[in-house]
């Protein structure tokens, strides 16, 4: 996971990160505090989403 900081969790699905490794993809949504208003996923920090509204 080089390129952290740049992607969103929707790039990381496209990468199958919760299947390839599932405890870095539950590091990026725990404790949740923001989600996403496009696709629904919720995240541990606003970048992490592309559209971030806060819990």
């Amino acid at each position: 996971m080089s390129d952290d900081n740049q992607k969103t969790l929707c790039g990381y699905i496209e990468e199958e990160l919760q299947i390839k490794d599932p405890q870095a993809y539950i590091s990026l949504i725990e404790p949740a505090t923001h989600y996403c208003e496009g696709c629904g996923r919720s995240a541990a920090k606003p970048e992490n989403v592309c559209k971030p509204k806060k819990l």
